[in-house]
């Protein structure tokens, strides 16, 4: 390689965002219900890419159309509880590569912007631990984006993942099946992904509006399987 062609090389390399390697965290708790998450830590080590997916196999007895969809997905940056440690700042939400949405306004494919049915907090409380994303409305702060489905704020759980296997009819809800593409900055730079989960060293995903959770430990450095804890659930409503 000569000269000129090695300094085009370094120069799109330094342009493009750097990765501090990935983490792939897998949810599943034997109710039917499960999901996966794989956390990439980019940029200058203050950037994470999410991609999250609904796999669940079966929805269990009782659960209606809302209650399937995958909405959310949480962590605790730093020292245990709100601490103000690592927070999401703004971000955006993208339809996976695979994936197709249906919603009031009509039906949207891969890589197309969903940033407007989803939000961000850093705050205790609804179930999730408090560093989320999600696609219900308490406490979170929206993405910003065009409405695609119901009313203009972030309503849910409209715009949540919906599994792959047949499921409850989902009686008017839009819906994406099943995967989308979360991208966030922090108000932090991390040196490695597993810093993202702090002292509790735990993720955590929601189902519905509060009808399910599934918890799950984070595998440490150099572990090759994630290991799953058993998850909770409850029925309390927003």
């Amino acid at each position: 390689m000569n000269r000129s062609k090695a300094l085009i090389g370094l120069a799109c390399a330094a342009m493009a965002p750097a990765s501090y390697g990935s983490l792939l965290v897998i949810f599943n708790d034997g109710s039917g219900l499960s999901a996966e998450a794989e956390f990439e830590l980019l940029g200058a080590g203050d950037e994470v890419q999410i991609r999250l997916k609904n796999t669940s196999y079966d929805i269990p007895l009782g659960f209606s159309n809302s209650d399937q969809l995958l909405t959310g997905i949480s962590w605790d940056a730093g020292p245990l509880g709100f601490n103000g440690d690592a927070n999401i700042t703004a971000g955006t939400v993208v339809i996976g590569s695979t994936s197709t949405a249906y919603f009031d306004t009509g039906t949207y494919g891969p890589g197309y912007d969903v940033s407007g049915e989803w939000g961000y907090g850093n705050m205790d409380g609804t179930g999730a631990l408090p560093n989320f994303v999600s696609a219900n409305a308490a406490q979170g702060t929206p993405f910003g984006g065009p409405n695609l489905d119901g009313p203009s704020n972030v309503d849910g759980p409209q715009g949540g993942l919906v599994s792959s296997v047949d499921s409850v009819p989902l009686g008017g809800l839009g819906a994406i099946q099943d995967e989308v593409i979360i991208h966030i900055y922090l108000t932090q730079t991390l040196g490695s992904i597993e810093e993202l989960f702090g002292d509790l060293g735990d993720a955590r995903v929601e189902f519905g509006s509060d009808a399910h959770f599934i918890q799950t430990e984070i595998p440490a450095p150099g572990v090759l399987a994630p290991l799953a804890l058993a998850g909770f659930a409850t029925r309390r409503r927003r």
